[in-house]
């Protein structure tokens, strides 16, 4: 197999963990921030406002560039033989998924939370 290849697609694998995690974060923050103005409470904004769609996807394919590449010269670095590299790449997804999984489903406590107050009453 490309050595090349399989060090990129090991780079890519990892990215999608951390980009999982960092976009949940970013959720999860915006649900407090929404409750913090909900509740008439201050906020501290961040630095970098990304407000429009442009910006998202610049912000997006920065992290991808800043992330994807430097992994993807730790694992040419490394030089993983296939099999080690597809048990890794295995393990990367399934912390991914189960990373994922559980932030999500903290998502939706805190958005049921921030929400149920303002569902109608049957």
């Amino acid at each position: 197999m490309n050595q090349t290849l399989l060090n990129f697609v090991l780079a890519l694998v990892t990215n999608e963990l951390l980009h999982n995690m960092i976009e949940i974060k970013s959720a999860r923050d915006k649900v407090k921030r929404l409750d913090t103005y909900i509740n008439n409470k201050s906020y501290k904004e961040m630095r970098i406002n990304i407000d429009t769609r442009v910006k998202s996807y610049a912000a997006s394919v920065a992290g991808f560039l800043v992330f994807v590449l430097p992994l993807w010269a730790v694992y040419s670095f490394l030089d993983l033989q296939l099999d080690t590299a597809l048990k890794l790449m295995a393990l990367l997804l399934l912390v991914s998924f189960i990373a994922s999984a559980y932030s999500f489903d903290k998502y939706h406590v805190d958005i049921e939370r921030v929400t149920r107050p303002f569902m109608k009453k049957k």
